[in-house]
C-alpha cells in the first residue's frame, strides 16, 4: 500500500511530541493555573455585574467551585497530545493499516465534522441593542464565533479543539499512508497546528477590543490561525504533489480547496465572522479527507 510500510517511525517525531507535551504541561501547571482558576473567574464576575460589556456567563472556565477539574484537564490534555505519537506510528508507519485503525479514523472524521457544525448552532447569550438576549439564527450565521460560544460552553469548546485536531491529523496521516505520500514538513506542520488549538481553548477571549489581557487575546487568535494554517498545509502539499503528477480529480480538488481557503480569508477581511463561517474550510477538509480515504473517487480505474 505504501513505501512507508517498510520503514520505522523516525525517533524525531516522538521526541518532538514529548517536548511539546512537556512544554504544554509546564505552561499549564506553573503559568496558567492561577490565571484560569482565579483571574478568569474575577474577570467574568466583573463583566456580568455590568462593569465591562458584553454580558457573558460567569463560569467561562467550567471550573467555578470545582477547581479539582483543572489538574484533571491538564492530565487529560497531556495524554491527548502524547497520543499523536501513536497516530504517526500506527497510521503512517505501521506494517499495515488494520481494521481498528481504519474504523477509528472514519468514526473520528464523522464525529468531528458533526460536532463542530452542531457546536456552531449552540444557544448563546449576547447583547443586542443594549439588551441581553439569546442569539437568533441569523446571529449564529453572521456574528457568534466559536470563541464566543466557548465562553458559555467551555468544556464543549475544549472538546471542539481536541476532536478537531485529532480527527484532522489522523485522517491526513491516513491519506499520506494510503497514497504512499511522504512529507516530513507536512507531519511537522500538522503537529504544530494540532497543539496550537490547545492554546486557543485554554485562552478564552472576548475579542481584541474587549479583553482585559491583550496577551491572552493574541495567544487565542494566534493559536487559532496556526491551527487553521498548519493543519491545512499538509493536505495542500499532498494535493499539489498529486495534481502535478496526475492532474485530473486531484487538480480539481486542489483548486476547490484553495478557493474555499481564499473565500474564508475574504470573508474574514470583510468583517464576516461566525462559527458557521469559520467551519467552512474545516467542513471542506472533512469532506475531502473522507473522499480520499474511504471512497474510490480519487483512485485510478483498473484499466488506466
Amino acid at each position: 500500500m505504501s513505501e512507508l510500510q517498510d520503514k520505522k517511525m523516525p525517533k524525531g517525531y516522538a521526541v518532538m511530541w514529548i517536548i511539546i507535551t512537556a512544554v504544554y504541561g509546564v505552561w499549564m501547571t506553573f503559568f496558567m493555573k492561577d490565571i484560569v482558576l482565579f483571574h478568569y473567574e474575577k474577570e467574568a464576575a466583573r463583566r456580568i455585574s455590568g462593569y465591562y460589556p458584553p454580558y457573558v456567563q460567569p463560569d467561562i472556565t467550567g471550573m467555578v467551585g470545582r477547581h479539582w477539574l483543572y489538574p484533571v484537564w491538564v492530565v487529560i490534555s497531556c495524554v491527548c497530545l502524547l497520543l499523536f505519537i501513536f497516530y504517526i506510528a500506527k497510521i503512517l508507519y505501521a506494517k499495515s493499516l488494520n481494521k481498528g485503525i481504519t474504523a477509528a479514523c472514519v468514526i473520528l472524521l464523522i464525529a468531528g465534522c458533526v460536532f463542530i457544525n452542531w457546536y456552531g448552532f449552540f444557544d448563546v447569550t449576547i447583547v443586542k441593542d443594549g439588551v441581553v438576549t439569546q442569539a437568533a439564527f441569523r446571529d449564529k450565521l453572521t456574528y457568534v464565533t466559536a470563541s464566543m460560544t466557548g465562553l458559555e460552553y467551555p468544556w464543549s469548546f475544549r472538546l471542539w479543539g481536541v476532536l478537531a485536531s485529532a480527527s484532522i491529523f489522523m485522517n491526513t496521516m491516513y491519506t499520506y499512508r494510503k497514497y504512499g505520500y511522504s512529507s516530513r514538513l507536512g507531519v511537522i506542520l500538522g503537529s504544530l497546528g494540532s497543539v496550537a488549538i490547545y492554546v486557543t481553548v485554554n485562552c478564552p477571549s472576548y475579542g481584541v477590543d474587549k479583553d482585559f489581557s491583550v496577551a491572552r487575546c493574541a495567544g487565542h487568535w494566534i493559536g487559532a490561525i496556526v491551527f487553521a494554517g498548519c493543519c491545512a498545509m499538509p493536505l495542500v502539499f499532498f494535493l499539489f504533489s498529486k495534481a502535478v503528477k496526475e492532474k485530473g480529480r486531484f487538480l480539481g480538488a486542489l483548486i476547490a480547496f484553495a478557493l474555499v481557503l481564499v473565500a474564508l480569508l475574504v470573508l474574514t477581511v470583510a468583517g464576516f465572522k461566525s462559527a458557521v463561517i469559520e467551519n467552512i474550510p474545516m467542513t471542506a477538509a472533512y469532506i475531502l479527507l473522507f473522499m480520499l480515504n474511504f471512497t474510490h473517487f480519487f483512485e485510478k480505474p483498473a484499466n488506466a
